[in-house]
């Protein structure tokens, strides 16, 4: 395999892993983990997201209630160990 085509395919597979993590911490993932650690039967639908921040290994967000309460939340890259604390 040549260089370049070796060069074309890290490329590609690199853009296809960012689109997946990309993926992980989309709007309703984010709404589906603030809700589960907001607990108190918070339905995901009820949930705002805003000021998302994503790094390299975790991602932050503001999560806000229809009632006003605003909880500050982090969770690791894939959005698997969700916390959120209120504000």
């Amino acid at each position: 395999m040549s260089l370049e085509r070796r060069w074309t395919c890290l490329c590609l597979c690199g853009t296809g892993l960012l689109a997946l993590a990309a993926c992980a911490s989309s709007v309703e993932s984010l709404q589906s983990a603030s809700a589960m650690s907001i607990g108190n039967n918070t339905r995901p639908a009820n949930v705002t997201v805003s000021n998302v921040q994503r790094g390299a290994t975790k991602v932050t967000w503001t999560a806000t209630l229809p009632g006003g309460a605003s909880y500050s939340c982090e969770a690791d890259d894939m959005v698997r160990r969700p916390y959120c604390f209120r504000r």
